[in-house]
């Protein structure tokens, strides 16, 4: 008998956009609104017509196969801004190797760190990225970068991935003060004594035990994989091209290459200080937004700014992913010139580069046409299982209550996976139920949300962490890790992860950190 083989990241995720077209012929279509109150109402079994009026009793909005193959299409057309950014790192990048500045700086780490001093720093920093901004979408950039990295340092893709994707599922899961998920949950909550800093001793704790586990696992991994390369879970498969074109890690860190490392890490800064929600830290009698810009709004009106285009420059903490490739594009540049690159080898490395990560954008446009068939955060059928999910809910007991919303928040995030768009369509009844079941406890109804705020981000980001989404696809493609092994081996780690969160959270209100 032929042995299975796991069909490419293309193929998986055109299959599961395959079964959510079937789905659209039973599965009726609903909307939220905004009622006089300012609460978000689901209105089941509905659609918007074209004026905005709900229309009742709409039953299913059926796609055929026009629809089926036009549905990457648009994805590409709405993930465009992610997909040039991952061109534009992948142009980048190549320059970078180009130079021998990626190899002389990956030998450099090496040398300098032990493996596991590398897994530990890394990860902290992605788990920071998670916890702080929500970090995911733009997370393929850092893959062609660390995952070459670790196979340098005698390690497999895995781990590369496992860094970057574990350590950032975990900041993700705690989201201490990520404004995306948390801010927008308190904001839709409306409970006046309910703030971005409520719980906060509770989602520290959950970082610092789920990122300690999550390191421990990997190191686990890491180290028999260094040990015996034949126990890694790809033993056998054929290196990426991102590892294949990648030297052995001896290239001469030069000046010019160091000089070339440098500008790599500015970038990088930059664009987390672009990311970081300055806004939601207060600071005087503003915010540090006012003064993390105070030298852009300064310069605002006058000859310097003009020259530097400080009127379309986005402040530092509204950046998205047009202000990202623009910062590797510079990158690309500066690298080039420090290194006397000539403009002709410039243009076709750089392309090469780009050319280099099409497949990962195809599979990024195809999970994005799958959230075209789900609806949005809206309208849709997402909606109508964020629906029958919280008719389930309706009558949980309260010493099942974190159990029962994380599953809850899990099976929400497999039909919608944006974090802010669940919590403003979910909130108003879930907060309300939570301060039903707590009030007149120790806990009280403040303690029942600051749970339910921890559950939320624990079971959504628990299935971001497996989803085939433009991320997970988009590193695994890159990574040539079929996806099957990348489930199996995620859950080996993250469900020990999800259940000492689960185990931390239901008796937070009886030790003190709620």
């Amino acid at each position: 008998m032929k042995k299975f083989k796991m069909p490419p990241a293309l193929i998986i995720v055109m299959s599961f956009l395959a079964v959510v077209a079937i789905l659209t012929y039973f599965v009726p279509t609903s909307v939220v609104v905004t009622d006089d109150a300012g609460e978000r109402v689901i209105h089941y079994n509905a659609a918007f017509d074209e004026n905005g009026e709900i229309i009742e009793n709409a039953g299913t909005d059926p796609v055929g196969i026009w629809d089926f193959f036009l549905a990457p299409l648009k994805g590409f057309t709405n993930a465009s801004q992610v997909a040039v950014a991952i061109f534009i790192s992948g142009g980048f990048l190549a320059i970078l190797n180009a130079v021998g500045a990626l190899d002389a700086g990956i030998g450099s780490l090496t040398r300098r760190f032990k493996g596991n001093t590398l897994i530990v720093l890394l990860m902290c920093v992605f788990a920071l990225m998670g916890t702080v901004y929500g970090a995911w979408e733009e997370l393929p950039a850092y893959a062609i970068v660390i995952i070459p990295l670790f196979v340098s340092a005698g390690y497999d893709v895995v781990t590369g991935m496992m860094v970057i994707l574990i350590g950032a599922v975990v900041g993700n899961m705690a989201s201490v003060v990520n404004p995306y998920s948390i801010g927008a949950a308190v904001a839709v909550i409306g409970n006046d004594e309910l703030s971005l800093g409520s719980g906060i001793l509770l989602r520290m704790v959950l970082f610092v035990v789920l990122l300690a586990l999550g390191i421990f696992q990997v190191l686990r991994y890491a180290n028999k994989v260094k040990k015996d390369p034949n126990s890694s879970c790809v033993a056998g498969n054929e290196l990426p091209e991102i590892v294949a074109d990648i030297e052995t890690g001896n290239t001469e860190l030069t000046g010019r290459r160091k000089a070339s490392l440098v500008v790599f890490a500015i970038m990088i800064l930059i664009c987390v200080i672009g990311y970081i929600p300055w806004s939601s830290i207060p600071m005087g009698d503003g915010t540090a937004y006012d003064y993390v810009n105070g030298l852009q709004f300064a310069l605002n009106d006058s000859f310097l700014g003009d020259i530097l285009g400080t009127e379309t420059f986005v402040p530092f903490g509204d950046w998205y992913f047009d202000e990202f490739s623009c910062v590797w594009l510079i990158g690309a540049v500066v690298v080039a010139l420090i290194n006397k690159m000539p403009k002709e080898e410039f243009v076709s490395v750089f392309a090469r580069g780009c050319a280099d990560l099409i497949g990962v954008v195809l599979v990024l446009s195809t999970a994005r046409g799958i959230a075209i068939f789900m609806g949005s955060s809206e309208e849709g059928m997402c909606i109508t299982f964020i629906y029958w999910i919280q008719q389930m809910m309706s009558g949980v007991p309260m010493w099942a209550f974190v159990i029962v919303c994380v599953l809850a928040y899990m099976l929400i995030g497999i039909f919608l996976q944006t974090t802010s768009g669940v919590a403003g369509i979910t909130m108003p009844i879930f907060g309300a139920l939570a301060m039903a079941l707590f009030s007149g406890t120790a806990a009280g109804a403040l303690g029942g949300q600051i749970v339910l705020l921890s559950s939320f981000t624990l079971g959504i980001n628990f299935i971001s962490g497996h989803y085939p989404d433009a991320t997970n696809m988009g590193i695994c493609e890159m990574a040539k890790v079929p996806y099957n092994v990348f489930v199996k081996q995620w859950a080996k780690i993250l469900i020990p992860i999800l259940i000492t969160a689960v185990i931390i959270i239901s008796i937070a209100p009886y030790i003190g950190l709620v």
